[in-house]
């Protein structure tokens, strides 16, 4: 691949409703970066875990705007980024739903 040992996923698959999602194991890695696309009126809420069932929120940087960790949220398309060392997974939860068709991945590095 050539950008060094990388792992990426699928999270939601052009999904029109509330969903879990898949979760992407960042165990060993440093740093997660999310795609969002397909929202019209919806919010992702950004989740981690160690012991793979009790989730928390995942504050994430929009690199469009270069906010700091301030959000665990989005309601718009674009891409966020957020430290995951030490933990075990991560995901992006369609949290509410009212229209779009959703697509969300991830690259962790």
């Amino acid at each position: 691949m050539g950008r060094g040992y990388a792992t990426d996923k699928t999270l939601q698959n052009a999904v029109g409703e509330t969903a879990n999602g898949n979760a992407l194991c960042v165990v060993g890695l440093r740093n997660v970066a999310f795609q969002v696309t397909g929202i019209t009126s919806a919010t992702i809420t950004f989740e981690a875990t160690i012991d793979g069932s009790t989730w928390v929120s995942l504050f994430v940087r929009n690199i469009a705007s270069e906010a700091a960790l301030t959000a665990a949220t989005t309601t718009a398309n674009g891409v966020f980024t957020a430290p995951c060392m030490g933990l075990s997974l991560v995901r992006a939860r369609i949290s509410t739903y009212v229209s779009g068709t959703i697509t969300v991945v991830a690259l962790a590095t």
